[in-house]
This record gives structure tokens, C-alpha cells and sequence, in this order.
């Protein structure tokens, strides 16, 4: 009984696979990436980056205002002595509008790139930083076969060597 279960829930899922044509497919496809990249609101690039910006930051800031006024209030349960926990909100979302509000685009563009060289750095720099490590570490590692060290020492070579000579050719394309 449950082979049979299971091959008709299988054939079920396959029905919309099998009756739809390609174009349908693409249409499909087009609007989940529309959703995840926000061309949907029919702004352009940059105007949608700084206002999703602009969105964490408000996030960001109410946050952390309302978290520091209720946690001055200690374990009364009000903030700041004074504020109560409603008031405390209130608070915080204006503060956190005008923030959002008045930080200049570029100023928000200019953080946003900073960041972004950051993570790059680390996500590009990590494997090459431990691979080069792994190079130099393996034969203390590995003391029983000196061959297979250097083997592996010569492969982990040959991809470092593959990464760096892939990040030349994709940044002299880009500049």
C-alpha cells in the first residue's frame, strides 16, 4: 500500500513538469527573480539598493534604541524610569524614521561598497590565505609519507595557482 502511495504522489508532482510548456517555465523563473531582486517596483538600481538600504537601517536603529531604552528601566519593567514600554516605542521609531530618513544616499552607497569590499576580501582572501597555510602546515601534518605531502603540497599549488590566475582574468575584465 505505501508503494502505491508513493507513486501516485510522484505522478502528481510530475503532471505541471510535464504539461507546461517552456515558455510558461520561463515566465515563471522571470517572476521569482523579479521578486528577489525588486524589479517589480519598476525603480532602478540604485534608487532600490538604497531604499532596501535605507529599510535595514530604519530596522537596525529601532532596534537598537528600543533595546537600550527598555534595558535602562531594569526590572521594573519601564524604560528609562519615566518611559514606559509603549512610549519607549514610540521613541525609538522616530528616531529610527529620522535616521532612515536624512543619512544621504551616497553616504549610504559609500558604507554599502565598504561593507561589500569586506566580505569580498574575506569570502576571495579566506580559501587563498588557507590554502597557502595548508601548503606550508602539510609536512608537519603528514611526517609518515614525505611523497603524499608533497603531492598534495603540488596539488594545493596548482589550485591556488587556478584561483588567482580565474581573479586576474575577472578583474582586468571589470576594469
Amino acid at each position: 500500500m505505501d508503494k502505491k502511495w508513493l507513486m501516485g504522489v510522484l505522478s502528481l508532482l510530475s503532471i505541471p513538469f510535464v504539461a507546461a510548456e517552456e515558455s510558461m517555465l520561463q515566465g515563471v523563473w522571470h517572476t521569482f527573480l523579479s521578486a528577489g531582486n525588486l524589479s517589480f517596483l519598476g525603480l532602478s538600481d540604485g534608487s532600490i539598493v538604497v531604499a532596501f538600504t535605507r529599510l535595514l537601517i530604519w530596522i537596525f536603529v529601532f532596534t537598537i534604541f528600543f533595546a537600550v531604552i527598555t534595558q535602562f528601566g531594569g526590572r521594573t519593567g519601564t524604560a528609562i524610569g519615566f518611559l514606559n514600554r509603549g512610549q519607549a516605542m514610540v521613541v525609538a521609531f522616530v528616531m529610527a524614521t529620522i535616521t532612515a530618513i536624512f543619512i544621504p544616499a551616497q553616504v549610504l552607497l559609500a558604507t554599502g561598497a565598504g561593507w561589500a569590499t569586506i566580505v569580498s576580501l574575506v569570502l576571495v582572501g579566506g580559501p587563498i590565505v588557507g590554502i597557502g597555510f595548508m601548503i606550508f602546515r602539510i609536512p608537519g601534518l603528514m611526517p609518515a609519507s614525505p611523497r603524499g605531502a608533497i603531492f598534495l603540497q603540488f596539488l594545493l599549488s596548482i589550485l591556488l595557482l587556478w584561483i588567482l590566475m580565474v581573479m586576474k582574468y575577472h578583474v582586468g575584465r571589470m576594469m
